[in-house]
């Protein structure tokens, strides 16, 4: 692939590594007329297969794309996507040049037991006990832990296999793996582990479990960027749950937790952020408040932004994260002024099931329309297609998604008045 030769331009040229459906959408509507951009690896992301073919080598694609783009004139390179989009933009910018952050710092943070080590260093009194767990040797024999424990792929996304675990047979149910599914899961984590050879001892593969102490409370994604070593916060965001589940209701900016604990998330998010080496780009960070203890706990450290949260910020705050993560990819500073938004509230609001359903109708280009024009800025995603089935599509434990929903409004009351409007106007049909 040949890479467009640089023209003169005031706009700052950009590659998008990996870019997925927010990236291509957000990016090419708002920010095309500021910046040039160019995306590379859309196959990746489209189709996951190639990543996990047997003769896929990091090394050998990060080392095409910078022969690909040494000369384009580029200013900046970032990627969003969690798997592999922002470790191949890091590896690919730092051959470059180019601000981004250190990929042993993104690997680190993206493998759930190696950030649990930095965090039970930087901050230790938000890191609960752990260990990593060989999910294919049977029961393991817990050193730090005992039943109950939470269990999860090191190397997951969106909570898939992750659940507590109450015993033995319990453990043998969550991690029971077709012949199939155990080729797939380790093709597909080959680059990861690649990876996890160059940058970490190897002991814990990318296809392992971490256990973890049980945590409770108050869920939340603490969003901010690293720039010239200066970790930031912009904002905090409630992640709620459909109740008695671990499957996201709604993600809800701004937080409803006390100023007093929101203050202690901020400077454990500060503290661990800057003991990891992480700059140039986004992060979020998951926590609990266990409002009986009064404790806050990290439960993951994601080393990109959250890509589903940037019209969250621009309603509330007035600047979408993806123009902070432009803005750190091209060495520019950040322009955050928080609480200039034209909105009060916000809200991305996730379509679920509990059963698992054939998809009769989704909702026409009319009727998407039809939401847009009564509430100008909504973003709608349609996770599936009529015909097939929602245990098709990759899921979290015990529920489907099927559709996301991103709106603001003046207040909570009105924001859940206008949702309810919403999505009635959204014809799914199930069968």
């Amino acid at each position: 692939m040949m890479a467009p030769a640089p023209l003169p331009s005031e706009r700052p040229r950009v590659l998008v590594v990996c870019p997925g459906p927010w990236d291509k959408e957000t990016l090419g509507a708002r920010f095309h007329e500021r910046f040039e951009l160019l995306f590379h690896g859309e196959k990746l992301v489209e189709q996951p297969s190639l990543v996990a073919g047997l003769r896929f080598d990091v090394s050998r694609w990060v080392e095409q794309a910078v022969e690909t783009y040494r000369d384009a004139g580029l200013s900046g390179i970032l990627g969003t996507g969690d798997y592999p989009g922002c470790m191949f933009a890091a590896l690919v910018g730092e051959r470059l040049g180019l601000p981004v952050p250190p990929p042993a710092a993104v690997v680190l943070l993206s493998h759930k037991y190696y950030s649990r080590r930095l965090q039970q260093q930087s901050v230790p009194e938000a890191t609960p006990d752990f260990e990593p767990i060989n999910p294919f040797s049977g029961p393991p024999r817990l050193r730090r832990l005992a039943y109950p424990f939470f269990l999860k792929p090191v190397k997951g996304t969106m909570s898939i296999r992750a659940q507590m675990v109450h015993g033995p047979e319990d453990f043998r149910r969550a991690v029971r793996f077709s012949w199939r599914e155990r080729i797939e899961k380790s093709l597909l984590l080959r680059p990861f582990q690649q990876l996890l050879r160059r940058y970490t001892d190897g002991q814990v593969p990318a296809y392992w479990f971490i256990g973890e102490a049980p945590l409770a409370g108050t869920q939340v994604t603490v969003d901010g960027f690293v720039e010239r070593g200066r970790p930031v916060v912009m904002g905090i965001v409630d992640s709620v749950m459909y109740p008695g589940t671990i499957s996201f209701q709604r993600f809800e900016y701004p937080s409803h937790l006390p100023d007093s604990v929101q203050a202690r998330m901020r400077d454990i998010a500060v503290r661990l952020m800057r003991a990891s080496g992480f700059d140039h780009a986004c992060f979020n960070i998951e926590m609990f408040h266990d409002t009986q203890r009064d404790t806050v706990s990290v439960i993951e450290v994601n080393p990109r932004m959250s890509y589903q949260f940037a019209d969250l910020y621009e309603r509330v705050d007035g600047m979408n994260t993806y123009e902070a993560q432009l803005a750190l990819a091209t060495g520019q500073p950040v322009p955050w002024q928080p609480g200039s938004g034209r909105d009060r509230v916000a809200a991305s609001f996730v379509l679920r099931r509990f059963s698992d359903a054939r998809v009769l109708r989704v909702p026409s280009e009319a009727q998407l329309a039809a939401v847009k024009e009564r509430f100008p800025g909504t973003i709608i995603k349609v996770l599936c297609t009529a015909g097939e089935r929602l245990s098709a599509l990759d899921q979290d434990v015990g529920s489907f998604r099927y559709g996301i929903v991103n709106l603001g409004a003046p207040t909570r009351e009105e924001l859940f008045a206008r949702y309810q409007q919403v999505e009635e106007m959204l014809a799914f049909e199930f069968g």
